[in-house]
């Protein structure tokens, strides 16, 4: 899952908790039985975050096109994650219907949800570069080690999107994670996460 675990995994609210570490990891869990129930979770979470980052949004030159997955994948390297992000993927139009009522709600949400997501991506590209020396104006050397993280860096602005957002928000850890798969999924196809073929 897209949701890190660690040696002190816990469950709350009678839920329970899955450590995927060890020689039989990964464990994949399916949400779809609980799929009614993630509008209810998608909503604050998805509110949460963009009311986080309204100080810090600037308007963007406009959203990226969706590109097939399939190329966007390949284009990144992604292996870890490439068979989560195409299940995921059929999920899209239920974040969609939840970011279009909030934006009806509080108009540019859905861009500045998408910026949110963005800025962890470029966040966690930049540690990277400074932890490899990588001189930026070399585009050899950015794809090859985004290429070479691309994983990784899933793993990271999945962790940093939402760590400031779930604090007020209850629910089990499971519906979390649930929510927390299809947003990062979201933004990875919606070229916020990783990089645009070209």
């Amino acid at each position: 899952m897209i949701f890190p675990s660690n040696s002190s995994t816990t469950a709350s609210d009678q839920a329970i908790a899955i450590n995927s570490s060890g020689q039989n990891s990964p464990v994949n869990v399916s949400f779809q039985k609980v799929l009614g129930t993630l509008p209810s979770i998608l909503n604050p979470l998805l509110d949460r975050i963009i009311t986080i980052y309204e100080p810090q949004y600037e308007a963007a030159e406009g959203i990226f096109i969706d590109p097939d997955i399939e190329i966007k994948i390949r284009y990144n390297c992604v292996r870890v994650y490439a068979e989560e992000i195409r299940d995921k993927s059929g999920y899209m139009a239920l974040i969609e219907e939840v970011l279009d009522n909030i934006d009806n709600e509080t108009p540019k949400a859905k861009d500045k949800f998408l910026w949110a997501i963005n800025k962890k991506y470029k966040d966690c590209k930049k540690r990277l570069f400074i932890e490899h020396k990588i001189d930026t104006s070399n585009k050899d050397s950015v794809k090859d080690i985004i290429c070479d993280n691309a994983d990784r860096i899933i793993t990271d602005v999945s962790r940093d999107i939402i760590k400031h957002a779930i604090g007020h928000i209850d629910s089990s850890i499971e519906l979390i994670e649930a929510a927390q798969e299809l947003i990062v999924c979201y933004g990875f196809i919606n070229c916020q996460i990783l990089e645009k073929p070209e």
